[in-house]
């Protein structure tokens, strides 16, 4: 549902690819590939694979795969691009010499992906334990601050969400690149979405949205009105995401991605619940030819009329 709906969104065609060892899949990916008119060629896109299937005793090597995955995409031609799934919690330096020796090359034409994720297979008490100590503090005042809960998907839910948001992105001066619409508009089932709004005295003081697909959850926005930042209404609402998901029997909940110069106060926030780091960086396989840097370099000049677009006159 997501895939198909992100590839729509910037003009792209979705494709979905299975790699598989001895009649078995060991992993898959959704890719976006965008051509460039009149090359019948372009760029495919993996923002979060391949998705490795659990080994069940086959001797799956994530270097074999990249390599698959690299040679299907180079017979159309294609730049591959991809990014491995935070919640794959592969280590960083090993996926570098694995990507290396795959035929693949470091690329900053995309965005590392850096997040911290709570294992909520582990007991409560254990996930309060490894929260930071101000954290937990913060918590326990926020859980003894009569703040309620309203909870689900539905159009007013919706409203009173994006009607907070606004006015968080109002004074602070944000553009997020996917709105909450856009999550908003997904159907499918196999995407499920939860928004969930604290209040007091009827008033709303602020709210998260959370993604849930397979085994893990991903927080995608919050909005805290300067009324709920007294109560700490911030540590209830991911307090209380977290334990939604914990009580649906998902593994992971991925805090969503952390920018420590864009957002310096959020990353703090999401650094002192200490949970398991992600850092998903970027690579890039190009095939053989002069058509691969003719595209690198039309896209580079797409992207310089943008930001000037962007910028204004």
């Amino acid at each position: 549902t997501y895939a198909l709906a992100s590839a729509q969104r910037i003009g792209a065609r979705a494709q979905f690819v299975v790699v598989e060892q001895a009649g078995r899949a060991v992993a898959a990916a959704a890719l976006r590939i965008k051509h460039v008119p009149g090359l019948g060629r372009g760029i495919a896109w993996c923002p979060a694979g391949p998705l490795l299937v659990p080994k069940q005793g086959l001797n799956a090597d994530l270097g074999l795969i990249l390599q698959a995955l690299r040679q299907a995409v180079h017979r159309d031609g294609h730049i591959l691009r991809l990014r491995l799934s935070g919640l794959a919690l592969q280590n960083a330096d090993q996926v570098r010499t694995t990507a290396a020796a795959a035929g693949f090359a470091p690329t900053g034409r995309a965005s590392l992906y850096r997040s911290t994720a709570m294992d909520l297979r582990l007991a409560e008490p254990v996930l309060l334990q490894r929260l930071d100590g101000k954290w937990r503090t913060d918590l326990r005042y926020a859980l003894k601050s009569g703040l309620g809960l309203d909870q689900g998907n539905n159009a007013a839910l919706q409203a009173r969400f994006l009607a907070l948001y606004r006015s968080v992105q109002t004074a602070k001066g944000f553009a997020p690149d996917i709105s909450p619409e856009f999550h908003f508009a997904l159907p499918g089932p196999d995407y499920a979405l939860d928004i969930l709004i604290a209040t007091k005295d009827g008033q709303d003081l602020g709210g998260v949205v959370v993604g849930s697909t397979g085994q893990s959850a991903t927080y995608l926005f919050g909005a805290t009105a300067e009324a709920g930042r007294p109560l700490r209404a911030g540590y209830f609402l991911t307090w209380a995401g977290m334990t939604l998901a914990r009580a649906r029997g998902l593994d992971w909940y991925d805090m969503g991605g952390i920018d420590r110069e864009a957002n310096p106060d959020v990353a703090r926030f999401k650094d002192r619940m200490n949970g398991v780091p992600i850092l998903c960086e970027a690579f890039e396989a190009r095939p053989a030819g002069l058509i691969p840097p003719l595209i690198a370099a039309l896209e580079t000049l797409r992207s310089r009329i943008k930001q000037r677009r962007k910028a204004g006159p």
